[in-house]
């Protein structure tokens, strides 16, 4: 696209097209430059244009779709500004809690659907599911409890066949309370499955990393009275005493009065199936501009492929972010902004008392960062982002809802809601040189001026991370992902509320304060106070179990 497309309009293309031949003729233009009739008719063609946009947008602000059903035949693909949400959901009665913009919108579609099932099984999974923002499934605690048999209760009650002994594979007994041992049982396909409440859905994407629809499965257990293969999990039918404990204990058990809501882990950055490339050879792999020009060269997913030799063609769809696997060094006095890149190599910032080299990330993750000398302005300024570790001899950075995993060497750091997980060294908190607030610190007296008085909203709580099953050659681990793995530096829900709930805005700390991790699930709590029945209560824990499709039954 030259420069002279972007002066052209829609509008001013169709009045252009319907002038008679002879004055098309008369008005040839000088190459791809218009002439003076055409170039007159654009300036028309501008006012019409934002005309018809603020029509289209009027009438996209008074539904709730995700986007326009006639987008791929008109062009347009507008929806709903967020703002007007609540005055929509006010029309019908409906108080939107979900933190997630995009899951405030679905919440406000299925707010008559909610008040029409509510108290069921069925709204509570709804509920969980749209808000949470992630696949939940529900499990009713008096279904997991154990009863003691009597004879006007099951199973003395019901058909003598399935009193003691059933057919395992097929309808089984009354559950009596142990497991029979000769048989395992775990979530198994189920071809001919209907029922949604046994529905799972998992994220999937092509071969270009770019967002698919979910694969759609549902389940069934493979054996209800069996020994469960993974006790806790979704799929464990194994009844067990009433678990007293409080709700938002870990892994608290079952009651009857309680429903519990398994949640499958978010995976953070480092999603299953993300497009990765790797640097090409050379000093300047992306083919920066190394003039300062005094404005930040802009890098996205689309930007760096372009960069790297493999654009993409203006209809084809972008993937959301992507892996860039090798080293990258930023020469001195350049100027650079990287968004939704993931580095699992190292970046080397170029600079000196004399340069002013600037790297400016958002939603990015990178394994190491490397710091020149400071100078007046922070040469590192991210948002939002995942770090494996800062290096420096005497660096500055800036770092607003970052999490950084390992050690963070700086001499000079602006820290507001940050996770700094491994030691900070060598920085000097004191003055007007370095500021770190409502952040999580490994060790606040080693920071001269950063006591409990100077600093009362950093605290020194441990984080916990979320541990799933990873292969192990043929072996499979249950443990804390590393950097470039799905799960890296996502919080637990045992980690303490002071670092859940630990940032300004009372949102969690560190990188993945902008996806609403912690506020979804307390977000999905505050909802269903107003969809359970009078009595019952609900428990929410992440299940790993749910990040691996059922197994199909050999």
């Amino acid at each position: 696209m030259t420069a002279i497309d972007h002066l052209k309009t829609r509008a001013g293309l169709l009045l252009y097209r319907q002038l008679p031949e002879e004055y098309r003729f008369l008005d040839p233009g000088e190459g791809d430059e218009p002439d003076d009739l055409e170039a007159y008719l654009h300036g028309y063609g501008h006012l019409l244009d934002l005309i018809r946009g603020t029509t289209e947008q009027a009438y996209a602000d008074a539904f709730s779709e995700p986007i326009d059903l006639v987008s791929d035949t008109f062009g347009n693909r507008r929806e709903i500004q967020t703002w007007l949400l609540p005055y929509l959901a006010e029309l019908v009665g409906a108080e939107l809690l979900a933190p997630d913009p995009v899951d405030r919108r679905e919440e406000l579609n299925n707010a008559v659907f909610w008040f029409k099932t509510k108290g069921t099984l069925r709204n509570i999974d709804s509920v969980s599911d749209v808000v949470s923002g992630a696949e939940t499934v529900v499990v009713e605690g008096w279904k997991r409890v154990l009863i003691t048999p009597r004879m006007a209760l099951p199973p003395f009650t019901g058909p003598a066949g399935q009193i003691g002994d059933g057919d395992p594979l097929g309808a089984p007994a009354l559950p009596l309370g142990t497991p029979d041992m000769r048989y395992s049982n775990r979530a198994i396909v189920d071809a001919d499955g209907a029922n949604p409440l046994y529905r799972l859905t998992k994220p999937q994407r092509d071969g270009d990393g770019i967002r698919q629809d979910p694969l759609v499965s549902f389940w069934k257990p493979r054996v209800r009275d069996g020994v469960p293969c993974f006790a806790g999990a979704y799929d464990d039918t194994a009844v067990r005493t009433p678990d007293l404990r409080n709700r938002d204990y870990p892994d608290v058990g079952p009651h009857p009065r309680r429903s519990i809501i398994h949640v499958r882990p978010p995976c953070g950055f480092f999603e299953p199936g993300l497009r990765t490339e790797p640097l090409p050879g050379g000093s300047n792999p992306l083919g920066l501009n190394t003039e300062n020009t005094g404005s930040f060269q802009e890098f996205r997913p689309s930007d760096v492929l372009a960069a790297i030799g493999q654009p993409l063609d203006d209809d084809e769809p972008v993937p959301d972010k992507i892996v860039i696997t090798g080293n990258l060094t930023i020469p001195e006095d350049v100027l650079v902004s990287f968004e939704d890149i993931l580095f699992t190599g190292t970046i080397t910032v170029m600079t000196n008392n004399n340069a002013h080299t600037r790297l400016k990330l958002d939603r990015c993750a990178v394994a190491q960062v490397n710091l020149g000398l400071p100078g007046d302005k922070p040469m590192l300024e991210a948002t939002d982002c995942l770090f494996g570790e800062i290096l420096s001899a005497s660096g500055f950075a800036q770092l607003v809802y970052c999490t950084v995993m390992g050690s963070t060497h700086l001499e000079r750091i602006w820290a507001s809601d940050c996770l700094f997980v491994g030691d900070l060294v060598d920085v000097k908190c004191g003055g007007e040189k370095t500021c770190i607030r409502y952040s999580r610190l490994p060790d606040l007296a080693a920071l001269a001026g950063c006591t409990a008085e100077n600093s009362p909203t950093n605290m020194t709580d441990d984080p916990n991370f979320i541990r799933l099953h990873f292969r192990n050659g043929d072996d499979c681990v249950f443990r804390t992902a590393n950097f470039g793995e799905p799960g890296c530096g996502v919080l637990d829900l045992t980690t303490s509320t002071s670092i859940r709930q630990g940032a300004e805005d009372e949102g969690e700390m560190g990188a993945y304060h902008h996806l609403f991790h912690a506020a979804q699930l307390r977000a999905v709590k505050l909802k269903l106070t107003d969809f359970l029945p009078l009595g019952q209560e609900v428990a929410i824990r992440y299940d790993s179990r749910l990040t691996h499709p059922a197994a199909t039954l050999e």
